[in-house]
């Protein structure tokens, strides 16, 4: 299976979710699959398609991206990374329904978390649908989750026998995550690789070469742009 790897190191011209949409567009089925991975320069919020709506933008306290996914408000440190999916629904790997495909990237993620010793376990908690607060407010199936708090959390949108997943991989709770939408104890909820002292401390460069490492472990083989 031949896959692009676009790797944190590869800036876009313009914002980040500008990009993952322009690939998301861009790709048609036949296409190599997509795994790119990236970095925000400075504390951001995403926020998803219909989020962006229904929120005062103007009064967010952080410069903010809308994501061509859905989902609920995100907060990006500078450590956490990021990461983008794109592929045909029909993938041999990552391919089917949307609950399928997430299943099967969470799965992936979690592979290579593991081999970096974050015993991290997918999340069978149901979906909770569009509530108020943030996209961390509570695991949704399928989402990670360490020691029982989520670690990592995605969103998807599909365009015909097109998706596109983006997701984060937390590797601290940052001080922007309190107060954030009104949720007071986000510590309660949420958690990241390197937090309660876990060791080795990581950092993105190590989750990024580990979750490259899993994809390979299935036969991956990457072209790097």
């Amino acid at each position: 299976m031949n896959w692009k790897l676009i790797p944190a190191s590869v800036k876009p011209q313009g914002n980040q979710m500008d990009w993952d949409g322009e690939l998301f567009h861009a790709f048609k089925k036949g296409d190599a699959p997509i795994l790119r991975f990236f970095v925000f320069d400075r504390p951001t919020l995403t926020l998803g398609r219909l989020e962006a709506r229904r929120l005062d933008l103007p009064s967010l306290p952080y410069p903010y991206e809308v994501r061509p996914t859905g989902g609920r408000a995100v907060f990006h440190s500078e450590k956490d990374l990021c990461y983008a999916v794109v592929a045909s629904t029909d993938d041999p790997l990552v391919g089917g329904r949307l609950p399928e495909t997430y299943r099967k990237i969470s799965l992936l993620i979690a592979e290579g978390l593991r081999s970096l010793g974050r015993q991290v376990a997918l999340s069978d908690s149901p979906h909770t649908g569009r509530g108020p607060g943030h996209c961390f407010s509570a695991p949704t199936q399928s989402e990670l989750v360490l020691d029982g708090k989520k670690v990592a959390g995605g969103a998807q949108a599909r365009e015909g026998e097109v998706f596109l997943q983006q997701g984060v991989i937390l590797l601290s709770m940052a001080e922007g995550w309190r107060g954030l939408l009104g949720e007071t104890a986000p510590e309660t909820l949420m958690t990241g690789l390197n937090d309660a002292g876990r060791r080795p401390v990581l950092v993105a460069q190590d989750v990024e070469k580990a979750v490259v490492g899993a994809f390979g472990s299935k036969g991956v083989q990457f072209d790097i742009s």
